[in-house]
């Protein structure tokens, strides 16, 4: 399998360019009044590392940063600020690409793409619906508590970059898995007013009439140079997705058939306990992926395929309909008939 050929970056794999992301964060919060000695404590990182292309982070010391900056700057709109810089960034051919998208199926089709380069901690992915293309994110690498620091921040940014992109306002919708934040209006500020809390993603929809429209003349030839540099940018890094993606892309593709940890532990050619410790490593576990990979499956099968309840249970290869009720309350917090009413 490609996966084992290639095996994911975890927390500790030093290949995030320190002058991409983290760079732009420790600008940020310099520029804000943070004190860098502070800023770097327990990153081992100089600022002069931050202005060479040949330090790599690994995510464990980016999320550090990003720990640090939080902290020092204890300011609600931190990461909505951060986020209105991370794209489309100063990342090579891999910027260049997302400012030549010609649409806005075509932005996020990039996005997914080169995910290792733009959104190294936390994963965009998508599937489309009548309603339109819906676009989540996913901790990627153990954020663990950053992770919401990081959601904004890869929201934020991606809003910010439709409306420079797009030469008309996109009204997209904004779900969050969480209950509306004290600091609502930084939601207000910077990305809009279509918000809903306490949904079972995190995810942008962007309407079905809007995917496609041609925001620009794009010349052939040099935008597949470019999509081209961009895929030799990604082969240079020496990672395309995480050991947890990985993890999760495994489940998805088999979750028709019977899963568990041995028969995953052997298809990555490690040992039951081997895959638990990475897995612990990384803030998660063989169960909650699982139940991740299961519950994603069955909006998935609702919201884009009009499935009803008996045919998603089915799909699941529940055979007993009261074991796949309490199956999706522990996924969701809900029923059944209330989750897919």
């Amino acid at each position: 399998m490609s996966r084992l050929k290639q095996p994911g970056y975890e927390l500790d794999t030093a290949f995030i360019p320190a002058h991409y992301q983290p760079a732009l964060l420790v600008e940020l919060a310099i520029a804000r009044g943070a004190d860098s000695r502070q800023l770097l404590r327990g990153t081992r990182l100089s600022l002069a590392d931050l202005e060479s292309h040949e330090v790599p982070l690994s995510p464990d010391q980016f999320l550090t940063l990003i720990g640090n900056t939080e902290k020092l700057l204890d300011a609600d709109d931190s990461s909505f600020m951060f986020g209105q810089q991370l794209l489309p960034g100063f990342y090579g051919a891999c910027s260049q690409t997302l400012q030549m998208a010609g649409s806005c199926r075509q932005l996020v089709e990039f996005m997914c793409e080169f995910k290792a380069v733009l959104s190294p901690l936390i994963t965009p992915r998508f599937y489309e619906t009548d309603e339109g293309l819906v676009i989540y994110w996913q901790d990627s690498c153990g954020a663990d508590t950053r992770y919401r620091f990081i959601l904004e921040a890869s929201i934020a940014a991606f809003a910010s970059l439709l409306d420079w992109l797009s030469p008309e306002k996109i009204c997209c919708r904004y779900e969050f898995n969480y209950t509306e934040p004290d600091y609502i209006e930084q939601y207000w500020v910077h990305i809009g007013q279509n918000l809903s809390f306490d949904q079972q993603m995190n995810a942008i929809i962007v309407p079905t009439e809007k995917l496609d429209m041609n925001w620009t003349i794009t010349r052939k030839l040099p935008f597949k140079g470019t999509v081209n540099s961009a895929r030799v940018q990604l082969m240079q890094l020496g990672w395309h997705e995480s050991f947890v993606d990985q993890v999760y892309q495994y489940l998805m593709a088999h979750i028709r058939e019977p899963i568990n940890l041995d028969r995953v532990s052997t298809a990555f050619m490690l040992s039951p306990a081997s895959m638990k410790r990475k897995l612990k490593k990384h803030h998660t576990h063989f169960q909650q992926l699982l139940d991740l990979a299961r519950k994603n499956t069955a909006i998935y099968l609702y919201q884009a395929q009009k499935y009803d309840l008996q045919q998603i249970a089915d799909y699941l290869c529940f055979n007993d309909m009261n074991n796949f009720r309490r199956a999706v309350k522990r996924w969701t917090g809900f029923s059944p008939n209330v989750l897919f009413a």
